[in-house]
């Protein structure tokens, strides 16, 4: 008797219509029907038999009945819910940049051939001809993402080190013996400055970027059996990031000519500018990992307001002592900025947290004041009381670095 209602309850399981769902005190256990009844004794009735005399005619009564392991192996979480789970959510990068800079300077001549030469005031030397060697920076982002809310990001990349030199004499660049000449008024006015032997231009510079922005994540699988390339063949995780935030930029900058005239120690010019720019920036990010392979590429665009400033030291010469040709000159202004930045990167998980960076970086900033771009030669009283601020900065260069995700 207790095997043929074992054999009972076996078969109106094996054909319930409708699939187990988690119960809970209180709810059903069949999605869909009445619950099943249990005789006093505790042995499980089908529904439809209780009061059968074959049962024993005991009384029976509706229990229900909690099957969680069942109910998960049947309906298990969504796929979007799978997805976000099996991504990475906090995210840390380091790296280190090399990079090269081109400047958008104004072309205005540094040098010439002095009155004596035999073309007096050919140019020898512009601001274009200070060209800057590669520079090593830092790149740190930290971040979180979100699952159904928005996520965040702290960034900051900067370089430091950026210079150029270059000068002119009478061996090099310029006749034997006609000499060198600082352009312009000021050139005539400082004494012998229109004669040099030897004029030397130098410059440097930093850059320093700050950013805070909000993610909008998409978590994705994808796997296309019939593309004609293999890497899409095999399944991988895709990380769609919409950026928007703040940034902040800032560069500073020096230039400076030095003027050797005989034997007396040379004199100089120099200029100071530093840079700032506030603003608004969008972008997309995008990540693709095959198992402990990734690629990840980003694009960002930034609008914001600049604040400006330049300063020159007072003009003297050692040939004079006491004599200021020119005192010291202090210029603001406002105006507005422009920063963009690309960068693609191939990644290698070495563990299941920590990673391998290499990578390739554009960056154009406009909208800036740069050191070359104030020098005035001029000898009236305005000379270097404005900010010449239309200027721009191209980067470009290499990344390597660490990264970790969990």
């Amino acid at each position: 008797m207790m095997g043929g209602r074992m054999f009972l309850i076996f078969l109106c399981m094996a054909f319930a219509p409708h699939g187990l769902v988690r119960g809970n005190h209180g709810a059903d256990v069949i999605a869909g029907e009445e619950p099943l009844l249990i005789e006093s004794s505790g042995d499980v009735v089908p529904e439809g038999l209780d009061g059968d005399p074959f049962l024993g005619g005991f009384p029976v009564e509706a229990v229900p009945i909690d099957l969680p392991e069942a109910a998960e192996l049947v309906t298990g979480p969504p796929a979007a819910a799978m997805d976000a789970a099996s991504s990475e959510r906090a995210y840390v990068t380091f790296d280190v940049l090399l990079l090269e800079r081109d400047n958008a300077a104004i072309n205005q001549p540094l040098v010439t051939e002095g009155p004596l030469s035999a073309g007096p005031g050919g140019v020898v030397l512009t601001t274009r001809s200070l060209v800057p060697a590669t520079a090593p920076g830092v790149r740190l982002f930290v971040g979180r993402h979100g699952c159904d809310t928005v996520g965040w990001e702290l960034g900051y990349w900067g370089c430091y080190g950026f210079y150029g030199d270059t000068r002119a004499d009478l061996s090099v660049g310029s006749p034997a013996r006609g000499g060198l000449a600082v352009p312009g008024q000021l050139g005539d006015t400082v004494a012998g400055w229109d004669r040099a032997r030897t004029i030397r231009a130098g410059w440097s510079s930093s850059l320093n970027v700050t950013e805070l922005n909000l993610l909008a994540t998409d978590f994705s699988r994808l796997c296309e059996p019939c593309s004609p390339w293999p890497a899409r063949r095999c399944p991988s995780e895709v990380e769609t990031d919409l950026i928007g935030g703040l940034f902040w930029a800032g560069l500073a900058e020096t230039e400076s000519l030095q003027v050797t005239t005989g034997t007396v120690a040379p004199t100089a010019y120099r200029v100071a500018t530093s840079s700032n720019l506030f603003g608004g920036q969008i972008g997309v990010r995008r990540r693709r990992t095959w198992d402990r392979f990734a690629v990840e590429g980003w694009l960002k665009a930034g609008l914001g307001g600049a604040w400006l400033a330049q300063s020159a030291a007072p003009i003297t010469n050692s040939r004079a002592p006491g004599t200021v040709y020119r005192p010291a000159r202090e210029a603001e202004d406002t105006g507005m900025g422009f920063l963009s930045s690309m960068n693609a990167s191939f990644a290698y998980r070495l563990s299941d947290s920590w990673g391998v960076r290499l990578g390739y970086n554009l960056a154009w900033l406009n909208g800036v004041a740069l050191a070359g771009s104030q020098f005035d030669f001029d000898a009236g009283q305005a000379a270097g009381t404005g900010v010449r601020g239309a200027g721009g900065v191209f980067l470009h260069g290499t990344n390597v670095g660490l990264e970790g995700r969990w």
